[in-house]
């Protein structure tokens, strides 16, 4: 039997999420192939999971089992050839659903990926190319440039400039209520996630600078709500997991923090993590405005994490995923509730021009994922905060209550 090493490749598109794969499926890429999908599986919702296993040749004991409970589960298991119809049905001990036609509304939706045998169409060099940006290498490392550096710099600069114009007496605060559309969906309850105006990635010099905004409206909170959460560094690991994998506050003195994070980006499977400090400067404008700047300071790509093999890069050297990381945070209370604001911004390694089809798509729904789940996370963990500290205080107030009756009684 052909054991080759397995391969996975996963995209979520927007009715569904697909994982593909080739070669064997072992116990231990079974394991490691579950891990993955645990840790993706909470941005994923509702859309519909899809299992190509059109280039698998051979599945092991784990992987047998895992394939069964996905079906169980109701995934849709592809395998559009013989040799992988007549193996997916003798795991499952039962014919597979008739394949979609090729053409139609829901084999369009159900598209996530361009599918394996794409890629072994193509030249050695592409797929050489592509492997050095998605899956990054030891031999394909990248090394930030001080003209990148410098670029970068130039482009925060501005960001601040339009940030004060924001924050003066007369300013646009909220960038949600630039547009009445846009205010109404957030205010509606709904998630609005946008690329900033412009070229996004935009190209600099040995770079690309990704920049997203997203708001969101939590209802029936105050900004001290919210804040409590936003500040408090050492519980981002909770608020934040499965992205955040270990945070820890280093310094608060008055407007300024200091914190470093362990990120973890299963986007593509990667067992790169990133060990970050940042510093944030925290101001608030009066008893309903608040805003933050957050940047790190320190980034170093932990390869192989959580392995026998794990190494922890220089700064600037690596694969060049994540050079850089810039936020800003604004927060307003009004309307019964807090809005909440975030522009993320990041610096990466550039993406050759050939591939910029294949890969800037991957890139814009990696990059809006992030922002939208990390403003659902916050919602949820103020909401979480405050119910439970209302659960105390009426805990509180009733045994109060008690004891003052006990004492008349008395």
């Amino acid at each position: 039997m052909n054991k080759q090493a397995l391969q996975s490749y996963m995209h979520d598109g927007p009715t569904a999420f697909r994982i593909e794969l080739a070669g064997y499926i072992s116990d231990e890429a079974a394991h490691r192939l579950d891990q993955d999908w645990r840790t993706a599986s909470s941005a994923v919702g509702d859309r519909r999971l899809i299992i190509d296993m059109t280039y698998v040749t051979g599945v092991g004991q784990q992987g047998r089992a895992l394939l069964v409970r996905w079906h169980q589960e109701r995934a849709r298991l592809v395998a559009n050839s013989k040799a992988s119809c007549v193996l997916a049905e003798s795991i499952l001990g039962e014919p597979l659903p008739d394949p979609q036609p090729k053409t139609g509304s829901r084999m369009i939706s159900d598209r996530t990926w361009v599918p394996f045998h794409t890629f072994f169409r193509t030249s050695a060099v592409t797929l050489l190319l592509l492997a050095t940006i998605v899956f990054p290498t030891h031999v394909h490392a990248a090394m930030l440039k001080p003209e990148t550096v410098a670029a970068w710099d130039d482009y925060v600069q501005a960001e601040n400039a339009n940030l004060r114009d924001r924050v003066r007496p007369g300013g646009s605060f909220l960038w949600t209520l630039e547009d009445a559309e846009r205010a109404a969906k957030v205010r509606g309850g709904e998630i609005v996630i946008a690329p900033a105006p412009g070229q996004n990635p935009k190209k600099i010099p040995g770079g690309l600078i990704h920049h997203w905004m997203g708001a969101v409206f939590v209802p029936n909170l105050k900004l001290d709500d919210i804040l409590q959460v936003t500040r408090d560094y050492d519980h981002y690991q909770d608020f934040y997991r499965p992205s955040v994998v270990e945070s820890k506050t280093l310094v608060r003195n008055g407007t300024d923090d200091r914190f470093s994070m362990l990120l973890m980006n299963r986007a593509f499977f990667l067992k790169t993590a990133l060990d970050a400090d940042y510093h944030a400067t925290n101001m608030r404008l009066d008893d309903r405005r608040f805003y933050s700047i957050s940047r790190t300071t320190r980034v170093q790509e932990v390869e192989e994490y959580g392995q026998p093999g794990e190494c922890r890069k220089p700064e600037g050297e690596g694969s060049g995923y994540v050079w850089e990381l810039y936020s800003i945070a604004r927060l307003e209370q009004r309307e019964g509730g807090v809005y909440v604001e975030l522009e993320a911004i990041a610096l990466s390694r550039d993406i050759p021009a050939a591939l910029h089809f294949v890969v800037d798509p991957i890139v814009r729904r990696v990059s809006r994922n992030s922002i939208l789940t990390s403003l659902r996370q916050t919602e949820e963990a103020a909401g979480a905060r405050f119910t439970s500290t209302a659960r105390s205080n009426t805990a509180a107030a009733s045994a109060g209550q008690l004891r003052g009756a006990s004492a008349v009684l008395r």
